[in-house]
């Protein structure tokens, strides 16, 4: 009997946890049965995306109107579409629900006024009419030991549709998306990848690149080429803590850059790549100035000898002060803005130019006969690439120079000049120079001053090197300076030049 009452007492317990459970379970239930219908929903489609509140959205359905055809589609249209207004339509109750508004912008579906269960709502799609193909502006690479990740630069009118990838002979993969990965490859491995663009109407462009696995650094891209840079530890951009890497002869260093062919000067020592501008296409001659200009005008002072300079004081320092613009430093400010703005982002602020001034006789000050030291260096020919920290123009806080530039371009230097192979006047000219243009034009390195004017080194349209007055007017040559990490592709020849990831075709 008590063994009977004992299990008896057991079972009211088990049933009376039961029912506990029960109700907690239901209060769950409800709880998240109430969140569904109090908060805004999302559905994603692909790109599309279906918003609602706080109704039961049971059924969505999405037609395509294509070509004179209604097509089915699981997704919302991301561009290339509108929405017909007077097909779209949702209902309760098999009944229109007048209250509902439904908005289609930038991709987005939303439902405003959604607020019965059940409702059951249908969109409808009318493709715009387009017949322009889309344009593949280029076609950017970059990889790993392993992989090939492709980046599309493509436009259309109205927009791109479909991004189809292909590598070598292998099937096309659908995206959505401008970069696709390409993964287990093998190292060194070469392969051909394929890119075609498609707009919602069909229209579509193509285009490929061949690409080898495994990452090169630009430098090693560039130190690979065909005819690779001679090297010099000395290094003023960063106190011979890296190797400098300088052109010579008539080597294989052209450049595509923001629409423009430059040459490279050298890689410094901090991996950046110094550029000379060459002008519009590659000919060696005739067109690689951006025009003609005084260094600076007037020029009966010591101060003038610098791209930038200071005061008529007689003290050395104030006269060679980073204050004031030369003439030749407005010409480059205004071609920069109105040309290379645009791609600032691949263009090194902090890769300093050397407008040395120290003098090697002379004081340096007022109407003073003074020599000063890059010419006496090419005069002697041994050219250096040190200089003296305040004769460096840098656009950022940098460990050398003020920051003193409104833009990061400049003009090349004596020294770099006559490392490349142009040699002093004195010597026979050297026309096969990837330097020599057929041209006088300026270098930012001063010369002298005298008779009553200041001196700045120039290139003669000889091939040789010498100092000239400041006042008249020669070629302007701009210089930049490549960011170290922005990605370099081709092998630096006429027909296959170095072009930087981003350039204006």
């Amino acid at each position: 009997m008590k063994y009977e009452l004992l299990k008896r007492s057991h079972i009211k317990r088990n049933i009376i946890i039961g029912i506990v459970v029960v109700l907690v379970l239901s209060a769950v239930v409800l709880t998240f049965t109430r969140a569904k219908y109090r908060t805004t929903q999302s559905i994603p489609l692909i790109q599309g995306t279906i918003n609602f509140s706080p109704s039961d959205l049971n059924l969505m359905a999405v037609y395509l109107n294509k070509n004179g055809e209604t097509i089915s589609s699981d997704k919302v249209p991301h561009v290339g579409y509108t929405l017909n207004t007077e097909q779209s339509i949702c209902e309760v109750n098999d009944e229109k629900d007048e209250a509902i508004e439904i908005v289609y912008e930038n991709g987005l579906l939303n439902f405003n006024g959604l607020g019965n269960k059940g409702t059951k709502c249908t969109a409808y799609f009318d493709l715009i009419p387009d017949s322009e193909k889309p344009v593949i502006n280029a076609i950017n690479s970059s990889s790993d030991d392993t992989s090939i990740t492709i980046t599309v630069d493509a436009t259309d009118n109205i927009g791109i549709y479909y991004y189809y990838y292909k590598l070598d002979n292998e099937e096309e993969v659908r995206s959505e998306e401008a970069s696709y990965t390409f993964d287990g490859l093998v190292k060194d491995s070469v392969h051909t990848v394929t890119v075609r663009v498609v707009d919602a109407a069909e229209n579509e462009a193509s285009d490929s690149d061949e690409v080898t696995v495994g990452f090169i650094p630009p430098k090693d891209v560039i130190l690979a080429s065909s005819n690779a840079p001679t090297g010099q530890t000395t290094d003023w951009t960063n106190e011979g803590k890296g190797i400098t890497y300088y052109y010579t002869g008539n080597s294989s260093n052209w450049v595509q850059f923001a629409g423009f062919y430059w040459r490279i000067i050298r890689i410094n020592g901090d991996g950046t790549i110094r550029i000379i501008y060459a002008g519009n296409d590659y000919s060696t001659t005739n067109d690689d100035t951006i025009g003609t200009s005084a260094f600076n005008s007037p020029s009966s002072h010591n101060k003038y000898v610098g791209y930038m300079y200071g005061s008529n004081s007689s003290d050395y320092n104030s006269t060679h002060a980073n204050t004031n613009p030369s003439t030749i430093k407005g010409i480059l400010d205004t071609w920069y803005s109105k040309n290379l703005a645009s791609n600032s982002d691949k263009i090194d602020g902090n890769a300093g130019f050397c407008g040395d001034r120290r003098v090697s006789s002379g004081s340096g000050t007022g109407t003073s006969s003074t020599d000063y030291q890059p010419y006496t260096r090419i005069s002697n020919s041994s050219p250096s690439l040190s200089c003296n920290k305040n004769d460096i123009y840098t656009t950022d806080e940098f460990e050398f120079g003020n920051g003193a530039l409104t833009y990061p371009i400049g003009l090349i230097s004596a020294d770099e000049a006559m490392l490349a192979g142009i040699p002093y006047w004195k010597s026979s000219g050297n026309t096969n120079n990837y330097l020599y243009t057929g041209q006088y034009y300026w270098t930012m390195s001063p010369s002298w001053c005298g008779d009553g004017s200041a001196g700045v080194v120039r290139v003669t349209d000889s091939g040789t090197l010498d100092g000239w007055y400041a006042m008249d007017a020669y070629g302007v040559r701009p210089v930049i300076n490549i960011k170290a990490d922005t990605e370099i592709t081709g092998s630096g020849t006429t027909s296959d030049p170095f072009k930087v990831a981003g350039l204006k075709s």
